[in-house]
Order: C-alpha cells, then sequence, then structure tokens
C-alpha cells in the first residue's frame, strides 16, 4: 500500500513554521512604518521652521497663526501640529502623535527658532 499525504504532526509542524514566521515579521513592519512616519514629522517640522522664518522677515516677527504660514500643510499622518509658542524673536512649534491608536499621546516633538528639533516624550 502506497498511502501519499502528510500526517498530521508534519501539518503541525508547517503551521508552527508559518507562525513563527510572521510573529516575527509583523512587529518589524511596525517598526519601519513609526520610522517612516518621524521622517515625515521632521521634513513637516523643518518646513514649519523654513515657514516662520520666511514669515519673520515680511513681517519682522513670528507668528501663531498656522493658517498664515506659507508653503506648509499638515500632512503627516499620525502627527498633529502646532505652533506653541511665538513672539518677536522666538517660536516653538510642536508635534504630537498617537503611534499606537490608543487615544494617549506617545511622543511629543519640538523645534524652535534655530532649528533645534527635540523628542520631549
Amino acid at each position: 500500500m502506497s498511502n501519499k499525504g502528510f500526517t498530521i504532526l508534519e501539518l503541525l509542524t508547517g503551521i508552527v513554521i508559518v507562525i513563527v514566521i510572521v510573529l516575527i515579521a509583523l512587529p518589524l513592519g511596525a517598526i519601519r512604518a513609526k520610522k517612516q512616519a518621524e521622517k515625515g514629522m521632521k521634513v513637516q517640522m523643518t518646513c514649519i521652521k523654513e515657514a516662520e522664518e520666511a514669515y519673520k522677515s515680511r513681517y519682522g516677527t513670528y507668528t501663531s497663526d498656522e493658517t498664515k504660514l506659507a508653503n506648509w500643510k499638515r500632512t503627516a499622518r499620525r502627527y498633529h501640529f502646532r505652533i506653541r509658542d511665538a513672539s518677536v524673536d522666538r517660536f516653538v512649534a510642536e508635534a504630537r502623535a498617537d503611534l499606537d491608536n490608543d487615544r494617549v499621546v506617545d511622543t511629543v516633538w519640538t523645534i524652535d527658532q534655530s532649528g533645534v528639533l527635540a523628542n520631549t516624550k
């Protein structure tokens, strides 16, 4: 008799191997997505700084009104941007993110008039 096919043990072994591969690959994809989102946020923060500098060169002061900033759009998916503080000689812009969709802010980045980008949370 010639029985062709797989035994239960062989099938279970194959399933376990596939599950282990998936469990290893999923966190790596999530880490990669977070890094991509962070890169986009850093580009946006640099754009905010440049837009603030352009506004100051034209009007002599920084602005806290985001709608007055030229060439800047709020386009980073997971990050929410705002101008936290603005005066004649300084500004601070902020980017907050809920990276794991649990309605809790996971990270906060700031940039100031000198271009210092800092992770404050």
